[in-house]
């Protein structure tokens, strides 16, 4: 007998109430269990590796991220609390699926404490979590629990004020504190449109779109977000994959490369072409080409461009006329999956039949009823387990999962169909999905006048109310895409067993997938998820087009910009915790499209050449920067200031004097210098380079040997020699850049030294000798061609 049986008929006095939150979905049935808290992936491996009963377990976790507590969910534990999150968030979705009785925002007024001084219910001690209403959930535990009533230390982190609670509740109530959710906020939203952009029937918009156009999208796209995302923004951290990170790196990737990769498939494939690909999602099930990826088509990159403004990358109108270019293309895509009418769901009052009406007659043929507990047990655990996965490939966003209807059937219902994403060849993991199909759907029949309301938000992912819609699921029909291009003649049809069976592959899989990432290390999660993100939003219409493996091999799909990849460090450092969520509930990140577009980024006079200084050397201080670039101390100084002020720089005084790039710096940098070498230049400059490696091995043999050696007219001889072809290479490099041309004096003011007695001048660390200015020119060169130092630069 579990303690749930047990404990059903019990007196509620033995339960007194200690913590209150937020409730995902009601249910009145009674929800008894022991308490577990979860810090760890480690924790949650061992909890369900070691072989107890979990059923009645109420497992207790930090946030309010889906793929944390993965392998708890699979293993069907009694409950779920957390200390973060929202019930719109991935876990509040997820519970609904499962059937798992969740409490999000749990404030808990005593208990013990963890690691991280947070109240929580001991181990072991019972729990009853009251989910019969909502918003309001209420969790009691055993009366005589331990208690840890000791000070807990202050910390020193800032508290968060009545009066800031106040503003986010305001900000998580209305769009910038006045326009509500829901087609209440919609209908307001339209009458601020100053054009038809937003009706796909109106033929004068069959071109690319006006600066004013794209700016009605932008500030209705504000609210649309805000709409389906603000209360996710307050689910906190993730404890298996630092979600917000990588959101930040992914988003911002994705200015830096959607636009040049929507342009080389609109080359290709032409604008009806891209209207094409975008009609696929009325013919076709397990494809995503769907909503969600439509709508990231439309707004990814201008939240990049956002990004990109926040931390002071460039000015407002470098390349602004990209947003106009890709949001045409956004369109037409759109125009594509609607044939006709509003361009967003949320305009549609939340409803997305995108699917031809054909479709239904296929399901109402494949229909399997759920009259009984086992099937609809069956169906449930299946629909939650490969939800899940899709959720885990994908690195705990949606890109696994796209949701549409409903499509009203004969007998006055509904159907939803749902699309699960559970094996995703492109990705390095993907090993551990192995023998699954590409995608599976499920269209899910609804009786007429269920009392069932349902809303499908324009990322592909339906709501309703009540939350757990399941009990009103009267049968379904289950098919299976093999791969992402398989016919759909060639869908395969699900049987109950059919999806017992997949639905213990995609357990064990799902288990080997959590395993995986737990092992990766933090920087590695980041970068992938920021993958999975930029380049997942696109990868659908890229293989539409024939275009995947191309834009893999030669235009960076599937791996990050290189000025995204510099901003790691800025991006970790507490940006994205903070930015990400503001951006969201503030509406902020969608700055309007200026009349004019710079193709460069506009900087103060030699901005460049003191970035590119201090990235060469490291850290230099003005008269090192002067030696590098031949300007005045006098002139270098204000740009270091305004670069400083900027965060671009950090400056050092005291004993050691001067400036190192921040990592927005050497993003900066980088974007700067992407017009300072054109096409013809790189591969002058590569000849040049590929020249100076020669000479290059000849000296790191000299100084290895004269470390040990110290023969003076020998080391003269040979530096002789190595001398005249390197300053060969500079003549040839200076007239491609003349920055070259200032490293030859600096080597032979050093030559000289070293041949008239001054035998520090080959090697001595940071005196302008031999070896520094050597090392500066390979730095340089390496940097202007953008490659990095692997054994054939030695």
């Amino acid at each position: 007998m579990t303690t749930q049986d047990s404990l059903v008929d019990d007196d509620s006095a033995r339960f007194e109430v200690v913590g209150r939150g937020l409730t995902v979905y009601e249910s009145t049935e009674p929800i008894v269990g022991r308490a577990k808290w979860l810090d760890s992936p480690d924790d949650v491996i061992s909890f369900v590796e070691s072989g107890e009963d979990v059923s009645d377990v109420i497992v207790i976790a930090r946030g309010g991220t889906t793929t944390f507590l993965a392998m708890a969910l699979n293993a069907g534990v009694r409950g779920v609390l957390t200390l973060q999150g929202a019930p719109e968030s991935h876990l509040g979705i997820l519970s609904r699926e499962y059937g798992i009785p969740c409490i999000m925002s749990v404030a808990f007024d005593r208990g013990v404490r963890t690691a991280r001084a947070e109240t929580v219910p001991a181990d072991g001690v019972l729990l009853s979590m009251n989910v019969s209403s909502r918003p309001e959930g209420v969790v009691s535990v055993e009366h005589g629990a331990p208690v840890d009533d000791s000070p807990v230390e202050d910390t020193g982190g800032p508290a968060m004020s009545a009066e800031q609670m106040a503003q986010i509740q305001a900000l998580l109530a209305n769009f910038q504190a006045e326009v509500p959710h829901g087609s209440e906020g919609d209908a307001i939203m339209q009458t601020r449109l100053t054009t038809n952009v937003l009706d796909l029937d109106d033929p004068a918009h069959d071109h690319d779109l006006s600066t004013e156009e794209v700016n009605d999208i932008l500030r209705y796209l504000a609210w649309n977000e805000w709409d389906a995302l603000a209360a996710r923004a307050t689910e906190g951290e993730s404890g298996l994959i630092p979600r917000q990170e990588y959101e930040a790196m992914g988003i911002l990737d994705s200015w830096f490369q959607h636009p040049r990769w929507l342009e080389l498939i609109e080359q290709r494939v032409g604008r009806d072409g891209v209207e094409q690909i975008g009609a696929r999602a009325r013919t076709e099930v397990g494809t995503k080409i769907n909503l969600l990826h439509n709508w990231a088509c439309a707004a990814a990159a201008s939240f990049g461009r956002g990004i990109a403004l926040e931390v002071g990358l460039h000015d407002y109108d470098y390349k602004a006329g990209l947003v106009t270019d890709a949001m045409s293309s956004a369109r037409r895509l759109y125009k594509g999956l609607w044939g006709s009418g509003p361009m967003f769901s949320s305009m549609r009052n939340y409803r997305a039949p995108v699917l031809d009406p054909s479709w239904v007659e296929r399901f109402e043929t494949d229909r399997m009823p759920l009259d009984d507990a086992s099937a609809r047990s069956t169906f449930q655990r299946f629909n939650g387990a490969l939800e899940l996965l899709g959720f885990l490939v994908h690195f705990d966003n949606r890109l696994g999962l796209g949701d549409s209807g409903p499509y009203p059937t004969a007998d006055g219902g509904f159907v939803i169909v749902r699309d699960l994403f559970v094996n995703e060849p492109a990705y390095e993991w993907s090993a551990t999905t192995a023998g699954l199909p590409y995608a599976v759907t499920i269209a899910m029949f609804f009786a007429p006048e269920g009392g069932l309301e349902t809303k499908v938000v324009d990322l592909s992912t339906l709501f309703t109310e009540p939350a757990n819609y399941l009990p009103f699921v009267t049968g379904v029909a289950v098919y299976a895409r093999e791969k992402f291009d398989t016919p759909m003649e060639e869908l395969r049809t699900l049987s109950l067993s059919d999806m017992t069976s997949l639905r213990d592959q995609a357990e064990s899989a799902s288990e080997a997938l959590y395993k995986y990432i737990a092992s990766m290390t933090q920087e590695e999660k980041i970068l992938a998820g920021a993958v999975v993100y930029a380049s997942g939003f696109l990868m659908p219409f890229a293989r539409a087009a024939g275009m995947f493996d191309e834009l893999v091999a030669d235009h960076g799909m599937m791996s990050l910009d290189p000025v995204t990849r510099e901003c790691y460090d800025t991006i970790i450092s507490g940006v994205a915790t903070e930015l990400i969520p503001r951006l969201f509930l503030t509406g902020s990140w969608a700055n309007e499209v200026p009349p004019h577009s710079g193709d460069t980024v506009v900087t103060a006079d030699n901005e460049f050449e003191i970035l590119h200084a201090i990235r060469v050397r490291g850290f230099a201080s003005a008269d090192q920067i002067a030696s590098t670039t031949g300007l005045r101390p006098e002139d270098i100084t204000p740009v270091l200031d305004a670069a400083d002020a900027a965060g671009h720089v950090k400056q050092r005084t005291g004993r050691i004097v001067g400036a190192r790039l921040t990592p927005t710096g050497r993003a900066r940098h980088l974007l700067i210098g992407r017009t300072q070498v054109s096409d013809d230049q790189r591969q002058a400059l590569t000849s040049s380079y590929d020249a100076f490696l020669v000479p290059n091995r000849a000296f790191k043999t000299l100084t290895t040997r004269w470390q040990t050696e110290k023969q003076l007219d020998a080391t003269t001889t040979e530096l002789t020699t190595i001398h005249a072809t390197a300053t060969s290479v500079l003549a040839d490099a200076s007239r491609v850049d003349a920055r070259f041309g200032r490293y030859e004096p600096r080597l032979t003011s050093a030559f000289d030294r070293f041949r008239n007695g001054d035998t520090d001048a080959l090697a001595k660390p940071l005196s302008e000798s031999y070896h520094d200015v050597w090392m500066e020119l390979h730095e340089d060169m390496l940097v202007t061609l953008g490659r990095e130092r692997t054994n054939d630069d030695e």
